[in-house]
């Protein structure tokens, strides 16, 4: 015999017992029983619905706060989007301001081109045209010599 053959025949010998005692009581009995179990049927009618309701409410909360942590994730990354946004205007304006220095700035001639630089030695060269060129920001001025000093 198979699990479930077993199951249905154990089933409707217990009902059928189960009927047979029931019609054996007296009507009082009956009554008491039948108020007994609608009773025991109301409890667990109102412990189902009572933990539907615990379900639903633990359900609704934990969708608050789940709500409230993305809108304070949506109000923090909004703030750092505009720190950072204005970080970057700053430093544009930055760069804006150091290309107009940059460009006002006269840039010094290179005195020694690629070419020179190879062939460049520790000796000391004076180009006189450099040399006696009037410079405006330097304090150092050459004088010609004097006759004492020509010997």
């Amino acid at each position: 015999m198979s699990f479930k053959k077993g199951l249905l025949l154990g089933s409707l010998l217990g009902g059928a017992a189960a009927y047979a005692a029931y019609r054996s009581l007296d009507e009082e009995r009956q009554y008491r029983l039948r108020n007994t179990i609608l009773d025991a049927a109301e409890d667990a009618k109102d412990r189902a619905v009572d933990y539907a309701f615990y379900a639903a409410d633990t359900l609704a909360d934990a969708k608050d706060m789940v709500n409230d942590k993305v809108d304070d994730y949506k109000g923090s990354i909004s703030g750092t989007s505009e720190k950072i946004t204005d970080k970057m205007n700053d430093l544009k304006d930055d760069l804006s301001q150091l290309q107009t220095y940059l460009n006002l700035v006269p840039v010094p001639k290179n005195h020694l081109d690629d070419e020179e630089k190879e062939t460049e030695t520790d000796d000391i060269t004076v180009d006189m045209d450099d040399a006696f060129a009037p410079e405006n920001d330097s304090d150092d001025t050459i004088y010609p010599l004097h006759d004492e000093h020509r010997k």
